[in-house]
């Protein structure tokens, strides 16, 4: 803690003298960097830079601080707090209330059922072992992503190729004119990476070969050990702990895990490829994909600016499975630490040093898993959904008649059933009403909003304004949940508080909305800003970098600090 203490006081100083003297012209890079590499950690506050510091190398984290600048207050400013709108936010410049990325699945009126953010039935997924298997595209995306600019104002001449586990977290910052989005698919192709017809008719062969090499096979034949000898683990909760998810095939949630051992459990079922992206090897299996994209694509390889988009899904799956408080998410940043030293020593070498610009930070932050708030007399509390939406339903046929009013309860938005209300010649704003005055007098709800409410409520928490800036019409609920601090909501009824496993996220607090922002590289002044930024504001950062007129309908605003 000392050390980040110190680097603020020194960082604080240089940035002053910075901001007091005129900076000579030839200071200011006159060509943008050759490439720019975007580095998305899934599930990552702030406070983790804090927490785990004590044990990071010198060449990872502490080196993009250290050489870099960072932003110590970068907030989201809408909700929910997801993986699929915070990935399309940080690559338009615009909230889901422009970009229309609400959830990561949201109900579709039109349809009538539930649709992903990137599923899209006209394409196929290439590289799947399953003929035929439906595909993900950006589709689903209204507005273009920075990286779309890049490709529009070079002529198509810049490449953008973009990494993930998860399919979402390749897509939307790829944007609709990426070279290509690759991901992990574990139910059509375990253990390989596939992309989508939308992009591409086969595989380049380099991800056929890199496929071949079976690196999955690889990790899941190892025993996750800690890095560390276990009594170092201190800024964690005990290693065996009530508030984590137990894994098929351990009778604990503690080390060591036999990944080998595990495997005998699942009887040749694919899902046990999912393992990978629990451990630390997910993170290692997309940093050695992204660097042989590197490599194959010749990325910063010429004049033209190129994009390389890489996002960690591991530790938002860690997180999931076994909180924030715990010694396998601890240890799942320690060697992910690593994984950027080792990603910025391959660029200082392929690249060149300082010919290129990387950005990190996080979709969304996490809640801490409510039964070890409990246990802390913290404050915390359950939303149970299935409660909430069969009292709803008794309220509504009482007051309505016995019919199916509600189309879709969600954990943050519930969706009425439009035709019904039509056909039976009502006013769907009174019907709104209705479910807001009731919802919002259920345990744990702070506000129950309707899209009139969004337009003239003053609350002055900024808490609604963030639901404004989550909504589009088209897309939204009729009436939108906001929790109180420390309450999640579930579908599990049958859970108590006290024996929750495992973390979430989605709201407007701090927990959720405060992630890291750190830029390094090209032209970057080293410093810290305590100013409130926005993950908005990274893309018309970016437009800047690269010499960008960037997207028209970009809100963020441009961070001058990183631009002087």
């Amino acid at each position: 803690m000392v050390y980040f203490k110190s680097m603020r006081i020194t960082y604080t100083i240089l940035g002053l003298v910075l901001w007091a003297v005129s900076i000579n012209a030839q200071d200011i890079p006159a060509e943008p960097p050759k490439l720019v590499v975007g580095l998305i950690v899934d599930q990552m506050r702030f406070d983790f830079l804090e927490r785990y510091q004590e044990h990071f190398g010198e060449g990872g984290f502490k080196r993009l601080m250290r050489e870099g600048y960072s932003f110590e207050n970068t907030h989201y400013n809408y909700v929910p707090t997801v993986t699929a709108a915070g990935h399309a936010s940080i690559y338009t410049g615009v909230t889901p209330s422009v970009h229309g990325v609400i959830e990561n699945s949201w109900y579709e009126r039109e349809s009538k059922r539930m649709v992903s953010n990137v599923g899209d039935t006209t394409v196929r997924i290439v590289g799947s072992v399953v003929e035929g298997a439906y595909g993900y595209s950006p589709a689903r995306l209204i507005t273009r992503t920075i990286s779309d600019q890049l490709r529009q104002e070079s002529n198509s001449k810049a490449k953008v190729i973009s990494v993930s586990l998860k399919d979402r977290g390749a897509i939307l910052p790829g944007g609709h004119n990426a070279n290509a989005a690759y991901w992990n698919d574990w139910e059509s192709s375990p253990g390989h990476f596939v992309s989508s017809s939308y992009y591409m008719e086969e595989l380049p062969s380099w991800v056929v070969n890199f496929n071949k090499k079976e690196r999955a096979e690889k990790y899941l034949g190892r025993t996750w050990k800690t890095l560390l000898p276990l009594d170092e683990y201190t800024a964690s909760a005990p290693d065996d702990n009530p508030h984590e998810r137990v894994l098929r095939g351990k009778e604990t949630p503690t080390f060591p895990y036999d990944l080998k051992a595990m495997r005998e459990l699942y009887n040749g079922d694919p899902s046990y490829y999912q393992v990978l992206w629990v451990t630390p090897f997910g993170n290692t299996l997309t940093r050695e994909f992204a660097v042989q994209a590197l490599k194959a694509e010749d990325l910063g390889a010429d004049a033209v600016t190129d994009m390389l988009c890489v996002s960690f899904s591991t530790p938002d799956v860690a997180g999931h499975t076994f909180g924030p408080q715990s010694v396998e998410v601890q240890d799942i940043y320690l060697r992910l630490d690593r994984e950027i030293e080792t990603m910025l020593n391959t660029l200082d070498k392929e690249v060149g040093e300082g010919e290129y610009v990387v950005f990190l930070t996080s979709d969304h932050g996490v809640q801490p898993v409510v039964s070890y708030q409990v246990a802390r007399n913290e404050s915390a509390g359950l939303a149970v959904i299935p409660k909430f939406n069969q009292d709803l339903n008794f309220k509504l046929a009482q007051t309505y008649g016995a019919l199916e009013w509600i189309a879709y309860f969600g954990l943050n938005q519930i969706y009425l059933d439009h035709d019904l209300i039509e056909e039976k010649k009502l006013s769907l704003t009174e019907v709104r009403r209705s479910v807001a005055d009731f919802m919002k007098e259920q345990p744990g709800v702070r506000f129950a909003l309707t899209p009139e409410d969004l337009l003239s409520s003053e609350d002055s928490s900024g808490l609604v304004d963030m639901v404004k800036n989550g909504y589009f019409p088209d897309r939204s609920g009729d009436v939108m949940l906001v929790y109180e601090y420390g309450v999640m909501p579930t579908s599990d009824f049958r859970t108590p508080i006290s024996k929750v496993q495992g973390a979430g996220h989605g709201s407007g607090y701090d927990y959720d909305t405060h992630v890291p922002l750190l830029w390094f590289g090209h032209g970057i002044p080293r410093g810290v800003s305590a100013r409130n930024v926005h993950p908005v504001d990274i893309a018309p950062t970016l437009a800047r970098i690269m010499k960008l007129k960037g997207p028209e309908e970009m809100t963020g605003t441009p961070l001058s600090e990183v631009l002087e």
